[in-house]
């Protein structure tokens, strides 16, 4: 009984958001382009979501800071919540940080969340993820990992064995079928070498390697997990070992990872050539071959080249002239470095003269090695926007349908890109809201397709869903007309970053708002 009240005070609560064609909020700026449906109450301080279905029940999994919450979303207008799971050892109602990219294993109806080590209400100084702290004085209660959520009933979520406690915790990707989880991140860790002995062998103090790899779990049984001493995507920053951030896996099984140094592509199962031992050898998941990929040509921080999130398109979706298919690499440059016009872009790289690994196992500070840029994107460099500095203006993840990629764009809100022709990146769309006495500004993290529909989660306003005016596909997208975004009036209640990611310094900040500080990615 205590269940069923619960769950229906979380319905009441969380009441589904108005049908379609909802008047947009208050302070907002939408490209004729894009239809606004509504917004889900209460449903702020999300990360992201992922959609599946479950027992014929079309479902949205998502996680935040309040831990998971499901929703049924068979009317794509109305999502309707159906339950909500904080891991018990977590402090607070809202102490989940960060699971940025959270994972579903179809299959086992299982949800893989990362947990970073600066969650809960700890003196962040005090989490080596942040702080320069020795192993004899860092922080217990800064540990990291993932939990394994079960939502084969949506309207129930229930946790599957213990935590895997890693060196690593803000993202985790599941590698052939979630059987194997690599997990990575945060960025900054003074005292990793210290405590993990010989797995640094190429680790350089200072600006380069500051970071943590990739750790590797055995999934197969989720109730005994196996992780694997031994750290993967070594050397990635031009010989040293750095920041792992984030993994995609493309639809030939290739893992791109990305972090600080670009992004690199790793087999993971069959007979490749090893380009650092010239040798032919099987792929694992615990033992990738380097295969393509490498820092990154067109960003505008050369000097860190960190890469949030990559994607490989290899159905023919996303061509280039002179570009085999597949041949073409999707990233983007996470960066708050002002001026904030110059922030973090997405890039469009050509990796065609990497295929092998051998020019980034080869590349070197004196001799670098950059992937070639067909194509960037930034709202004021590339799509000539006057945008408003104190939004925020650095590109965060996105998710491609057909030939159109939604972006996340932070305070610069949803930003729709015709990316059928990757030499020529056309912005067709755009969803912004700057704050008001009514309304919350604009801090998108990600989103996700759900046919035309679209929906946002935004850390500051929820789930919105939004409904594109056309297919996705290329012969709809290219009849579009280019658009930019009006100016729009500084906000001085918008949150900024509160670090920049500078070498060193701490890749995705805190985002401080009206005198309060943000965790963020």
């Amino acid at each position: 009984m205590g269940r069923i009240l619960v769950a229906v005070a979380l319905v009441m609560a969380l009441a589904p958001a108005t049908a379609i064609a909802a008047d947009p909020p208050p302070g907002a700026d939408i490209s004729d382009s894009l239809e606004y449906v509504g917004r889900v109450p209460n449903s702020g301080m999300i990360v992201e979501g992922k959609f599946d279905r479950v027992d014929g029940r079309h479902v949205l999994v998502t996680t935040g800071r309040y831990g998971f919450r499901t929703y049924d979303v068979s009317d794509p207008a109305n999502p309707v919540p159906l339950d909500s799971y904080q891991p018990p050892e977590i402090l607070g109602a809202d102490g989940y940080w960060q699971d940025e990219d959270m994972q579903i294993d179809k299959r086992r109806k299982l949800i893989i969340g990362a947990l970073d080590p600066r969650h809960d209400d700890v003196d962040q100084t005090s989490c080596p993820g942040i702080g320069t702290l020795s192993a004899k004085n860092r922080n217990p209660a800064c540990r990291s990992g993932f939990y394994v959520i079960s939502y084969r009933d949506p309207g129930e979520l229930r946790q599957i064995g213990d935590f895997v406690v890693l060196p690593a915790g803000h993202t985790a990707t599941c590698i052939h079928g979630c059987r194997y989880i690599w997990t990575g991140g945060p960025a900054r860790r003074d005292d990793l070498p210290a405590l993990f002995p010989g797995v640094w062998t190429a680790f350089t103090p200072g600006e380069r390697g500051d970071g943590r790899p990739i750790w590797v779990t055995d999934l197969r049984n989720p109730y005994r997990p196996k992780v694997f001493k031994q750290p993967i995507d070594l050397w990635r920053n031009d010989g040293a070992t750095d920041y792992s951030h984030d993994v995609n896996v493309d639809d030939h099984g290739i893992a791109w990872t990305s972090g600080r140094g670009g992004i690199l592509g790793y087999a993971t199962h069959g007979l490749w050539r090893d380009p650092y031992t010239d040798r032919r050898r099987r792929a694992r998941p615990w033992n990738p071959v380097l295969v393509a990929g490498g820092g990154v040509g067109g960003v505008n921080q050369p000097q860190t080249d960190f890469m949030h999130n990559s994607l490989r398109p290899v159905d023919g979706s996303t061509v280039a002239s002179g570009v085999r298919p597949g041949g073409m690499l999707i990233g983007t440059e996470e960066d708050f470095t002002e001026p904030c016009d110059r922030s973090g872009r997405v890039v469009f790289s050509d990796i065609s003269d990497s295929l092998g690994g051998e020019p980034a196992a080869n590349s070197t500070p004196e001799q670098p090695y950059r992937m070639k840029a067909l194509d960037t994107f930034h709202p004021a460099q590339d799509g000539g926007e006057a945008i408003d500095p104190s939004l925020g203006c650095s590109a965060h993840y996105f998710e491609l349908s057909g030939s159109t990629l939604g972006v996340a764009w932070y305070g610069q809100g949803l930003r729709m890109l015709d990316v059928s022709d990757a030499r020529d990146v056309r912005q067709i769309g755009y969803y912004r809201v700057t704050g008001s006495v009514e309304e919350e500004s604009s801090n998108s993290w990600d989103l996700a397709w759900n046919g035309s529909y679209v929906y946002l989660f935004d850390m500051n306003r929820g789930i919105e869903v939004l409904k594109l005016e056309s297919s996705t596909a290329a012969a709809s997208v290219s009849r579009l007309r280019a658009v930019r975004a009006p100016d729009a009036e500084a906000d001085r209640y918008a949150p900024v970053p509160a670090s920049s990611l500078s070498a060193g310094a701490l890749i995705c900040p805190a985002f401080r708002s009206s005198g309060v500080v943000r965790a963020s990615r």
